[in-house]
């Protein structure tokens, strides 16, 4: 029994069923271990859920970190990026996030963590733009937070009931990039739409 299994097991509980519905006898059940176990570990809940907010988006930062250092343009990364997160994806219920509020302590994790996914947006954002894939005349900080904006929309809800969440967010990434793309932008990104888009076909076969 390691760290991480018990990290990853918790933000599987927390993501499904909310935060404060689920104890740490709860998890150790689900673990089939005893919760003093996950206390050698975790001094309480809170810093349980801390912990493993920050390794999860911490394995998603060296994910893409791997693929800044590639051979690909940042519209290639950002669409490599997806394919990457939709092997594993994780969705939150609408109770996680406002459980999330209780906890101080993690919330400011997660807010840390979005400033740093914005920052390497602008980041990714400004290099396309020199590349030649994204344009260069419109305000990259408000399509940064455009882009967190609309990572909301994968979240599961009614909206959405006829469409699958891969679906919902490949339309949502598409659209977007689609938006601020070059000539040689939408050429490449085309290629990778046809691609998804014959994935999802065999997927409902």
């Amino acid at each position: 029994m390691t760290k991480e299994q018990v990290m990853t097991t918790a933000l599987d509980l927390f993501s499904q069923y909310g935060i404060k519905s689920v104890s740490m006898d709860d998890i150790a059940r689900n673990m089939g271990i005893s919760k003093r176990t996950i206390y050698e570990f975790f001094e309480d809940k809170e810093t349980l859920l801390q912990e493993a907010i920050k390794s999860y988006n911490n394995s998603m930062r060296s994910t893409l970190a791997e693929l800044e250092k590639g051979p690909y343009t940042a519209l290639d990364v950002f669409v490599l990026f997806y394919e990457d997160f939709m092997k594993r994806p994780r969705w939150y219920n609408k109770k996680y996030y406002d459980d999330l509020k209780r906890y101080p302590k993690a919330l400011e994790q997660v807010e840390k963590d979005k400033a740093d996914f914005t920052k390497r947006c602008i980041k990714l954002l400004n290099r396309g733009a020199k590349e030649g894939v994204f344009q260069k005349d419109v305000n990259i900080e408000i399509l940064a937070l455009l882009a967190k904006e609309q990572l909301k929309m994968i979240r599961p809800s009614k909206t959405f009931l006829n469409h699958s969440v891969a679906e919902v967010f490949q339309t949502v990434l598409f659209t977007f990039l689609r938006g601020i793309c070059t000539e040689k932008g939408l050429t490449i990104l085309e290629r990778y739409a046809l691609k998804h888009s014959q994935d999802i076909l065999l997927s409902e076969e």
